[in-house]
């Protein structure tokens, strides 16, 4: 699976391949997902539907920063990267 994401975020970098994006956001959704259920109460359901909601729409900017050369695992990197956008997110209100 590693595999193919390195291929899909090759083709959305150098290509601006669509599908690729719709293939990698489907992959690695879950991992963004488990840091929103981490960063919310429970008793905000609204928070994470905000989180959620600007999560997705910064998904293109924050894939598109991914480097394979740094050797990063994939998922460290949505996480650290998706920490410090929700922190600052959380943050505005």
């Amino acid at each position: 699976m590693e595999e193919q994401l390195m291929n899909w975020i090759q083709h959305f970098q150098h290509m601006g391949d669509h599908e690729a994006l719709l293939n990698l956001r489907e992959a690695c959704w879950p991992v963004v997902e488990t840091l929103i259920r981490e960063l919310v109460k429970e008793n905000e359901p609204e928070k994470a539907d905000e989180l959620r909601q600007k999560g997705m729409e910064r998904f293109p900017f924050i894939i598109g920063k991914y480097r394979q050369e740094v050797q990063l695992p994939i998922e460290t990197f949505l996480r650290n990267t998706y920490r410090f956008y929700f922190q600052q997110v959380m943050r505005e209100k």
